[in-house]
């Protein structure tokens, strides 16, 4: 028997900034859980390395959905992080927040008037040390290093200029007064290296004597009594393991793990626990539904100057820049690849972009676990606001046994329509007089894909998830909401869910940034702290100031 003032299930992203943010007071007990390996793999810290740890069936959950219908009857990949970090070791490292909007929606459309943009801000600041330094938008002195994009690389110019050709807009801070149109991302990395959540939170707190950090720790189930979390049973190296909580259970195993987690516990809808033959201690109906992720495809084209960096492929290349790095931390693998993208609108009249882009400079394609490069260049299209709503559910009573997942992807006319007009804005973009000297022939979908079914037909056959899965365990205060504003399990004491499950809806960019000002901000409530002074800068799409 072990006995903590708080036990974090998972040392994820959020998990990370919470084992931190708790122990820094030093009269608190912290336990934090972590069902994968330490962070020890190199491939992790080298930037350009994504692609050999995002494959890495040790550091990674490699979930599968069920067949979606409207994706060609399609298992779509859910790849997870299952290592020291989460998904933040794994993940393609970039450092975009949303727009400001995802936020105001959550506070107006959920009844959350602590979750809006104003209040959301100055936890992004209190976490980040920007290289841009300290101003309205940013931090410079939190524990999490942001990178700017600069590696050069003309397809990245190009890239963002054809944006500004197009009429969808560029920026030169996407995080800043410009959250729309194309730009160099910001990254999460420090001196050529990844700073994951790991690195930037739990690394630096691991020496104090009142934080205890377990891997290979997978948890079986939260211990209910008498309607509170009393700690979790979980298998350590030598079997089962019972850990009480003296003060909190907080689940932060990310929109998969944390409500599976509470299913397998007895706590979620009566009809999907019995199905599973699971004992219901609390009915919970929202508990595993209003998954949400961005549905994403690839385009291609061959480039017609030798400037991509395809020759990275080649063995003796490979060997010299990885030395390089290792010796300098610079050259090319200290780049994480996708340094340039944005967000745009479709059309005019859009209360927010509904589309973004990842940028970069090769052709990538994946042979079963080969990466191949071939001279070119690369966008991925997601789509960042879809109707579409899916669910996930226990296969039986074991939290070891994968649940399943089933995105419901492009299941409205609005989410297909809306993708197939974000093919045809790439192309609009790529055929800008920006990429004149370097446009070549349209490798994927190809020139013979001209009508909108054709259109429709090649997204359905290869489109997947952008590794974005969220709102699964919502905040709000209606029937299907399953943590309330301070991110407490509704109708259980003592146990909070804190990580991208309980977004109410999904925010318009990569969800690293934003779950982890979510963990600074819950630090914060269950502390009792005062939260941060609100603080809403003005940005290009405000309306303008009248005279």
């Amino acid at each position: 028997m072990q006995e903590y003032d708080y036990i974090i299930v998972g040392a994820g992203s959020a998990g990370c900034v919470l084992a931190n943010r708790l122990s820094e007071e030093s009269a608190s007990s912290v336990l934090i859980l972590e069902a994968g390996p330490a962070d020890r793999n190199l491939m992790i810290h080298m930037p350009a390395g994504v692609y050999s740890v995002w494959s890495n069936p040790k550091l990674n959950w490699n979930y599968r959905s069920e067949a979606e219908p409207q994706m060609a009857a399609r298992n779509i990949p859910v790849p997870r992080g299952r290592v020291l970090g989460g998904s933040s070791s794994i993940n393609s490292m970039v450092y975009l927040r949303g727009h400001p909007t995802d936020y105001d929606r959550w506070a107006a459309e959920h009844g959350l008037p602590g979750w809006d943009y104003a209040h959301c801000l100055p936890y992004f600041r209190r976490s980040e040390r920007s290289e841009r330094g300290e101003n309205e938008w940013h931090g410079a002195s939190g524990p999490l290093g942001v990178s700017m994009g600069k590696t050069p690389n003309v397809l990245y110019d190009t890239f963002v200029a054809a944006g500004a050709e197009a009429g969808v807009g560029s920026s030169d801070d996407l995080n800043g007064y410009q959250p729309e149109g194309l730009g160099r991302y910001d990254s999460t990395k420090w001196n050529g290296r990844r700073c994951s959540a790991a690195v930037a939170y739990l690394h630096p707190a691991a020496s104090r004597a009142n934080l205890t950090i377990k891997t290979g720790a997978h948890v079986d189930r939260v211990l209910l009594e008498h309607g509170r979390a009393v700690g979790v049973i979980y298998q350590g190296r030598n079997g089962a393991v019972t850990a009480r909580a003296r003060r909190e259970v907080i689940l932060c195993g990310g929109a998969i793990n944390s409500p599976h987690l509470l299913m397998v516990s007895g706590i979620g809808p009566a009809d999907v626990l019995k199905r599973a033959g699971i004992p219901i201690v609390h009915e919970l109906s929202g508990v595993g539904r209003n998954l949400q992720d961005h549905v994403d495809f690839v385009m291609q084209w061959h480039c017609i100057r030798s400037v991509s960096i395809d020759r990275l492929a080649n063995p003796v290349v490979k060997a010299a820049v990885g030395a390089r790095w290792l010796l300098t931390r610079g050259g090319p693998v200290a780049s994480n690849i996708w340094e340039a993208g944005g967000v745009v609108r479709t059309e005019p009249g859009l209360v927010a972009p509904n589309i973004q882009y990842h940028f970069c400079p090769v052709g990538i394609d994946q042979v079963g676990s080969e990466i191949r490069l071939k001279q070119g260049f690369q966008i991925h299209v997601s789509q960042l606001r879809q109707d579409s709503r899916g669910h996930l559910s226990p296969a039986d009573g074991s939290s070891r046994t994968p649940p399943r997942i089933f995105f419901n992807f492009l299941a409205t006319d609005h989410d297909r329509r809306e993708m197939v007009e974000g093919l045809k804005l790439t192309r609009h973009i790529v055929n800008q007089q920006a990429f004149k000297a370097y446009r070549g022939a349209e490798l994927t979908p190809g020139p013979d894909v001209k009508t909108e079914a054709e259109m429709m037909d090649f997204i359905r056959r290869n489109a997947a998830t952008e590794f974005h899965p969220s709102c699964t365990c919502r905040m709000g205060n209606d029937d299907m909401a399953v943590v309330d504003e301070q991110l407490k399990v509704r109708g259980i004491e003592n146990l909070r869910v804190v990580d991208a499950s309980v977004m109410p809806s999904v925010i318009s960019a990569n969800l690293n940034a934003t779950v982890m000002m979510i963990a600074e901000k819950a630090a914060d409530l269950i502390r009792g702290k005062a939260p941060l002074p609100p603080s809403r800068p003005r940005f290009a799409f405000d309306a303008p100031v009248a005279a």
